[in-house]
């Protein structure tokens, strides 16, 4: 792999910080999903923030959507069941 595409995924990263920090989550949703797509899916802390992102900006399916694909690789990965997966199905769930 050559520098840029090392740079890549944690360009996009350190972009999503920056609009979370913004609590614009949708634009740091967006910076995500191109790091979790430039990782094959397979980085479970970008899943995580990226399901995270999801959640805050109501994007519910999507966020369980994630959170199984990192449990699968993952299962024990910390926090996500309580911090996200449990909140979006809450939400989805009238």
């Amino acid at each position: 792999m050559s520098r840029i595409e090392l740079l890549h995924p944690l360009q996009c990263c350190a972009s999503g910080v920056v609009k979370e920090k913004e609590m614009s989550y949708k634009d740091a949703a967006s910076h995500y999903e191109n790091a979790w797509k430039f990782e094959n899916e397979a980085s479970a802390s970008v899943g995580y923030k990226l399901s995270f992102n999801y959640l805050k900006a109501k994007k519910y399916v999507e966020a369980v959507d994630v959170c199984h694909k990192v449990l699968q690789q993952y299962p024990d990965y910390p926090k996500i069941k309580k911090d996200v997966l449990e909140k979006a199905w809450q939400a989805i769930r009238p």
